[in-house]
């Protein structure tokens, strides 16, 4: 077994608050209260990392971690922007030890990272670990907030993913599909969702599902929850493995506000995204 880590570098850098300045999504420029400033993390550990004498490519034993985030200075209120916060740092710290421990900081989620690799019998080369959360919509009640991870622990392939949050900005709350749409949507949000991702996949509506290599369940499409705001729409993901296989890769397709207008009732917090 391979030695506890000695953590070789760290770097924390905090880019001062200003207002957001974000391009135009969707037909629409981004407004609203918030106001963020990026923190950028990154730590290597491990027996062999680059930088240490007499590291190359072929003996090097390291686990990177790199991670980049927002931390919100203005929201609705100060109530929101503290809860959106301790969201954010959910997501990007969650990780946990071989006992089921969380990580309270990003330098313990760094040890814990080259912990696990130090681990592992024989361990050679580098793991990676980049996660990053962006803003890719707000207006001046939601936000959407993009969570990327990419990275490699061994194995036949590298990983990633992504998840969309939409947040509300005048309470911090996360909101779910069932908070925005009118009930009983989900039959019309799936005919007009499984057009979009056809289009997305340049599938013919003939096209059966199972036998293009798509496995979802009787061969019948369904949104998932993994969904954000836009200016132009609702944009859905399915991460690899999640209804391909890996070589097939991720989806990402958007749900046109004009094709669900009668899904998103008056008071809905969308009601004046969507207009």
């Amino acid at each position: 077994m391979l030695a506890r880590a000695t953590l070789l570098a760290a770097s924390v850098l905090l880019v001062s608050g200003c207002k957001l300045e974000l391009p135009i999504l969707g037909g629409n420029s981004i407004s609203g209260p918030l106001k963020l400033e990026t923190v950028e993390f990154q730590r290597a550990g491990g027996p062999q990392c680059p930088g240490a004498p007499e590291t190359t490519p072929e003996n090097i034993r390291c686990a990177n971690l790199q991670l980049t985030y927002p931390k919100v200075l203005a929201a609705g209120n100060p109530q929101a922007a503290a809860k959106i916060n301790q969201f954010i740092q959910e997501q990007v710290l969650e990780y946990s030890d071989a006992e089921g421990k969380p990580p309270a900081t990003p330098e313990e989620f760094a040890s814990m990272f080259a912990s696990a690799y130090n681990e592992v019998p024989d361990a050679m080369g580098l793991w990676e670990m980049e996660r990053k959360v962006e803003v890719s919509f707000a207006s001046d009640h939601l936000a959407t907030l993009n969570f990327s991870e990419s990275g490699y622990t061994g194995g036949a392939h590298p990983f990633s993913g992504q998840r969309y949050f939409v947040l509300d900005l005048d309470s911090g709350k996360q909101l779910t599909l069932n908070e925005l749409l009118a009930a009983g949507y989900e039959t019309a949000l799936n005919k007009v969702g499984e057009q979009a991702f056809r289009k997305a996949r340049g599938l013919s509506a003939s096209t059966s599902l199972d036998g293009a290599g798509f496995w979802f369940a009787n061969n019948i499409f369904k949104v998932n929850t993994n969904f954000g705001v836009l200016g132009n729409g609702l944009v859905f993901n399915f991460n690899p493995y999640e209804v391909a296989p890996y070589a097939m890769g991720p989806t990402d397709f958007t749900v046109a506000y004009g094709d669900i207008q009668g899904l998103i009732p008056d008071t809905s917090p969308l009601a004046t995204v969507a207009k």
